[in-house]
């Protein structure tokens, strides 16, 4: 018989039972790749980080700048720009760190990547942050929370009051406070997203979903962002990586070298022909990305971020093309609230009504079947193929020996939300996923 002093001295080290956890995980969030092959292309060798003379945005400081001056000068016009102290009085500052995080968060689930099924996966905080200062350090491209439900209660011994102030570490800034989608009500995609992860994690390159413009206000650590401007040819800054995934490390090791070749005949580069835009994001800066705009980025080092989409009066009209084009019954739920908004408050918000209702001589297109990568991706980040699921995703309760009926089949999806919708505008709510389901079967 074996005494309890031996069964105490055969137990699994912490660090042993983090492993564990760890590998389980990864063959969840990338099942394509074998355990051993995180580590294949050995990016961890080789610096990545960017000679700031390469940063050539713009920088306004948040403190003197009007929302009128930014609205005019960046927002109107469609251009990126990098946004100083606007994070001065966050309380991110002091509590986004990773002691903060692993004392009050340490036993939260966060999400960390999406399984075959395109359900989410997620990762404790404390696991996370062992991971990151262990054999994150030298996977190609790491584990990385891109988490949308970073509010919600997960965990049934946290208390909600404790989640809800990962939401009060921060302020949506003055320029980013009008939020028309949230007149969808409960159609409206996910939005934000608190983002952490070690060097090399990061987004593939992508245009963000619906076309929403957004915000990415950096707490600590630094990221390298590449954007293209939105009559960039896809095929020219998306072209196919194999044997390499779709990773953001992946696209600044093999894609990136090429814009850097200069013509012969005039000197320039290809990413100068192109109006490609480096930036080096800092602590405490907050980057606009207008939408169209295709952009990658990579952490450089340990990074915590928060990052969220918006549709303004600015760019309404552009959103509820995008959005009547992927999503037809979400653009026509925010067509009626703006319609309903302009009659309400026309001295508001009616310019921007009568410019919706222009819109409706404008021929509309069928929704497009075609998967992409999503409009924030990562293994990182979010799902990048469509919702499609094999009948092996159902259970189903066989006849038993007594000739009873068998039960009606039970559709299993995500038990929450997923982060994301599909740039093509397939909704990953679970919801939608359920009836996808439905409809795939009776096909």
């Amino acid at each position: 018989m074996v005494s309890k002093s031996q069964v105490k001295r055969f137990k699994p080290s912490k660090s042993n039972r983090y492993d564990d956890k760890i590998k389980r995980i990864k063959l969840k969030v990338r099942s394509e790749i074998d355990l051993f092959k995180w580590q294949r292309f050995n990016f961890h060798l080789n610096d990545y980080w960017i000679d700031p003379y390469l940063d050539s945005l713009a920088r306004i400081d948040y403190r003197y700048v009007s929302k009128k001056e930014f609205v005019e000068r960046f927002e109107a016009k469609n251009i990126p720009v990098v946004i100083t102290h606007v994070t001065d009085e966050w309380k991110a500052n002091k509590h986004w760190t990773n002691e903060y995080l692993l004392e009050n968060y340490g036993s939260h689930l966060f999400k960390v990547g999406d399984d075959d099924k395109n359900n989410n996966v997620y990762m404790k905080m404390k696991h996370f942050l062992y991971y990151s200062h262990n054999e994150g350090l030298k996977d190609d491209s790491p584990l990385y929370i891109f988490d949308s439900g970073f509010y919600k209660s997960r965990n049934k011994s946290t208390s909600k009051k404790k989640q809800r102030s990962l939401l009060d570490d921060y302020k949506v800034p003055r320029y980013f406070n009008e939020d028309l989608f949230k007149l969808t009500g409960a159609r409206r995609p996910p939005y934000r997203w608190l983002v952490i992860g070690g060097a090399r994690s990061g987004t593939g390159i992508h245009k963000d979903p619906l076309g929403t413009s957004a915000w990415n206000s950096l707490i600590r650590g630094h990221k390298r962002w590449c954007l293209f401007p939105p009559a960039t040819p896809k095929e020219v800054y998306d072209p196919p990586m194999k044997p390499y995934d779709h990773e953001g490390v992946s696209w600044f090791d093999q894609v990136y070298p090429k814009f850097k070749i200069k013509d012969k005949n005039d000197g320039r580069t290809l990413g100068e022909k192109l109006g490609m835009i480096e930036v080096l994001q800092k602590p405490g800066e907050t980057i606009f990305v207008p939408g169209d705009w295709a952009h990658v980025v990579m952490n450089l080092d340990f990074t915590v971020a928060v990052t969220q989409n918006f549709c303004s009066s600015t760019n309404a009209e552009w959103v509820y093309l995008q959005t009547r084009h992927t999503r037809p019954k979400l653009g026509q739920k925010l067509f009626r609230e703006i319609q309903k908004l302009g009659r309400d408050d026309p001295s508001t918000y009616g310019n921007t009504a009568a410019l919706l209702e222009s819109t409706q001589f404008i021929p509309q297109l069928p929704p497009s079947s075609s998967g992409s990568s999503s409009g924030s991706s990562s293994t990182s980040s979010s799902s990048s193929t469509s919702s499609n699921s094999s009948n092996n995703d159902s259970s189903v309760q066989k006849p038993g020996s007594s000739g009873k009926k068998p039960r009606k089949r039970k559709i299993l999806v995500s038990s929450t939300d997923s982060e994301t919708d599909l740039s093509d505008g397939t909704c990953m709510c679970k919801k939608c996923k359920i009836k996808r389901k439905y409809k795939k079967r009776k096909a």
